[in-house]
């Protein structure tokens, strides 16, 4: 292992091929079932929030400009959970930081989408209230990442992916295909108002669940921030700074994927919102099919050659979905093909990071990792947004492709990357 501690760590394991007790352990583990239910529900909310903005400030501007200045709002916002990461990884319950940030999200939905029905959203109301929202789920994603591995051990990881998925899937696609039918039937004004209710019960959901951390000596903030960013120093950190510069250049495409779909639902198939729904809909359910697959494989030893891989295979599937003169059913398929490989290089990565150091560290360590990718995309997101109101799909997706390919190379080229296993 190029980076983390190669001893076990408590309650985990080093034997990369086992699993301990399946399904049904996982099943038995109540703690970690009650947390999964309301991590999913607030995960469907941000489902229909997700397609429900971009073609919103689409609709409402005629500017892929405007689209691109919303995500690169969005996405900056969510590359300063670097700033959030040691206030969650001290956190003594990390139920209070779910406690605290979904009602407030939920509110903050909820004004935006009666703003949006009502007809008095402002540009600068929009701005504001997507970065209000987007500031809690820095805490709440740096809780996300560090909760499963206060709940499980190592080899459970993979494992309890896939039956999330499986109890998730269902749902979170009912929340981007109800999200898309909400757009064509009401407008996004339901599925903020949706997005706002499923933010409540999340809530609801997780104040009977606790979820203490490991006790840690007292410590400033500046104290606890330099302690995360040593992870990245030395001989130890290798991999992580691969990791970091690979992270660089992949972020600055990270918002892409939306905007094609609206580049292709606007050009290629003449602005139809169904078309904008059906592709975002198949990208979700290839997602939830990759990630079954690897809950299933347990893929510990082969972490470096699925990221290099998966980046590759989106690239090429990008090229196929602007194809010129490609009708809604193939393009359905690529899409399908481009969620699962998309969903495989995030899922393996950030499942290693889970794995491979210690739970009180998690939370600093996914956030500093993605200030590398948040900073470039939110750049990115300006950039593209520019370029896909003045290219033509098949430009705008061939740039796409040729980042992703190129994302690809550098993984192959980095010796550490390759060897990373946990």
């Amino acid at each position: 292992m190029i980076s983390g501690s190669t001893e076990p760590e408590a309650g985990g394991s080093n034997a990369p091929g086992s699993i301990v007790g399946g399904y049904r352990e996982l099943l038995r583990n109540r703690r970690w079932l009650l947390w999964e239910v309301s991590a999913t529900a607030a995960t469907v909310g941000y489902s229909v929030y997700a397609i429900s903005i971009p073609w919103f400030a689409y609709q409402v501007s005629g500017s892929f400009l405007i689209v691109g200045l919303v995500l690169f709002a969005e996405v900056g916002i969510y590359s300063l959970t670097f700033l959030v990461g040691p206030l969650v990884d001290r956190a003594r319950n990390k139920r209070t930081v779910y406690i605290v940030c979904y009602p407030a999200q939920a509110v903050a939905a909820a004004v935006l989408g009666a703003a949006i029905g009502e007809r008095f959203l402002s540009l600068p109301l929009l701005f504001g209230l997507i970065a209000f929202i987007s500031l809690l789920w820095d805490f709440t994603w740096a809780a996300n990442n560090a909760t499963p591995r206060l709940l499980l051990n190592q080899d459970q990881l993979f494992r309890a992916q896939g039956l999330g998925t499986l109890l998730g899937g269902a749902t979170q696609l009912g929340g981007f295909s109800g999200g898309a039918l909400i757009v064509v039937v009401v407008g996004p004004s339901g599925g903020l108002l949706l997005y706002a209710a499923f933010l409540a019960a999340a809530a609801l959901l997780v104040i009977p669940l606790s979820i203490p951390s490991p006790a840690q000596p007292k410590a400033a903030y500046l104290a606890d921030f330099r302690e995360g960013w040593r992870y990245f120093s030395g001989k130890g950190g290798s991999a992580l700074r691969q990791l970091a510069s690979v992270e660089l250049v992949r972020g600055f495409f990270s918002t892409a994927p939306t905007l094609l779909i609206v580049v292709v639902a606007a050009r290629l198939f003449v602005g139809s919102t169904n078309a904008y729904g059906i592709l975002f809909v198949s990208w979700v359910i290839g997602g939830v099919a990759v990630a079954l697959f690897l809950g299933e494989w347990n893929p510990r030893r082969s972490i470096g050659w699925i990221l290099i891989g998966s980046s590759t295979a989106s690239g090429l599937l990008v090229a196929a979905a602007v194809w010129p003169g490609l009708a809604l059913l193939p393009a359905a398929a690529v899409w399908f093909l481009f969620g699962a490989s998309g969903t495989a290089y995030l899922a393996v990565l950030y499942v290693y990071l889970r794995g491979a150091y210690p739970p009180v560290v998690i939370g600093r360590i996914t956030a500093n990792l993605y200030l590398f990718t948040g900073t470039t995309g939110a750049i990115g997101a300006f950039v593209l947004g520019t370029v896909a109101g003045a290219w033509t799909p098949v430009e705008f997706g061939l740039l796409f492709a040729a980042g992703l390919v190129a994302t690809g190379a550098l993984l192959l080229i980095l010796p550490g990357i390759r060897r990373l296993v946990f």
